[in-house]
């Protein structure tokens, strides 16, 4: 089985750009595995990061998000652009895919000076600043398995600036009445909080206070990145995701 790497080989590939991570995950019913998958490889251009979840949740769905950690693995290394790697992966996953099964993924290549971001079929990164900002892509892609057309989008995330990649156990998680988790001014004072660590404690905090339960319904992962040795982003107001 491939499990995430320990977080101590993570830091050490993430040294080289000089950024942070907190991770968070939890498997839907507190089971041990479930089908949200991250890794973390040093890529051509530096390291390069993946975050996705296959259809389904808990220990039924565990197989195949090995089999995509592994695919990863195989390839990720040397091929130099994202977008590339995401069709490499779809074509050697498609034998282990059935007729309804699909991943929705991100691939980050973290540099010094930019982000390059591959979205099929994920949710959106968030930059957190003085607001809560949506990294859509103009065209969004179909997941993996469902014919994606990935692209690249490059950002930049400033030392007052995080980014948080999320899988959707943290924005489709309901209340009593049926609502979503609010991206709101509570998410955004959570968010930036003094260190990564407390940040992803306390938007956990949120969460299990708008469901009413401590341990997910759906599989949920947080990473949470930043420059080493930057300041908590300031903010006023409300988050306006946008």
């Amino acid at each position: 089985m491939h499990r995430a790497r320990p977080l101590s080989e993570v830091s050490e590939l993430l040294d080289g750009v000089s950024l942070a991570l907190a991770v968070r995950a939890r498997p839907a019913g507190g089971a041990r595995v479930g089908g949200d998958l991250y890794d973390v490889v040093g890529a051509p251009a530096g390291p390069r990061l993946i975050l996705g979840d296959v259809k389904g949740h808990g220990p039924e769905a565990a197989p195949l998000a090995d089999a995509v950690r592994a695919a990863f693995r195989r390839t990720a290394a040397t091929e130099a652009d994202p977008a590339r790697l995401a069709r490499t992966l779809d074509a050697l996953l498609a034998p282990v895919l059935g007729p309804e099964d699909f991943v929705s993924l991100l691939v980050v290549d973290l540099g010094p000076d930019e982000i390059r971001l591959v979205n099929c079929g994920h949710p959106p990164p968030l930059r957190i600043g003085r607001r809560i900002t949506a990294l859509g892509l103009p065209h969004p892609s179909p997941p993996l398995g469902l014919n994606p057309e990935p692209r690249t989008r490059r950002v930049q995330l400033r030392p007052d600036q995080r980014l948080l990649l999320h899988t959707d156990g943290l924005t489709e998680a309901r209340d009593a009445a049926g609502a979503c988790f609010p991206l709101d001014r509570r998410a955004l004072a959570a968010l930036t909080s003094p260190t990564l660590d407390q940040a992803v404690d306390r938007l956990l905090a949120l969460l299990h206070g708008h469901t009413g339960h401590a341990t997910p319904a759906d599989d949920l992962t947080l990473l949470l990145l930043q420059q080493q040795g930057a300041t908590a982003p300031a903010w006023v107001g409300a988050a306006r995701p946008d």
